[in-house]
């Protein structure tokens, strides 16, 4: 086990719901670099990249911690995404998650929320 990992499996597995698989399958992905774990202190979130269609756009898998140190990290994960060519950021949350991310430009769309970059 990784040493970041040690630090965010706290943060994340409590966040892990089963249709997103398991510790290992979650570990794999991050292995693969098909997934990236992004560290602040006191929070942890994973970010994936989506093709839909033409279309890249990063997705925020799972995120935990103390809210203020989740929200941190947004800006570093906005601006990496666009430098890997995406043209959104998204994610799925609980209603509260709504409230807070409008006023940083995200919309609601069904279940997800959605931020052009």
């Amino acid at each position: 086990m990784s040493p970041l990992w040690r630090q965010a499996r706290a943060w994340l597995l409590p966040a892990l719901q089963p249709q997103d698989g398991d510790e290992a399958s979650l570990l794999a992905e991050l292995a693969s670099g098909r997934a990236q774990l992004w560290l602040a202190p006191g929070a942890a979130v994973v970010t994936e990249l989506c093709r839909e269609g033409e279309t890249l756009s990063a997705h925020v898998w799972l995120a935990g911690g103390r809210l203020e140190a989740v929200m941190a990290l947004r800006p570093g994960i906005e601006a990496w995404a666009r430098g890997c060519g995406c043209a959104a950021l998204t994610l799925q949350g609980r209603p509260g998650w709504s409230r807070l991310l409008r006023a940083h430009g995200y919309v609601a769309r069904g279940d997800e929320l959605r931020r052009s970059l």
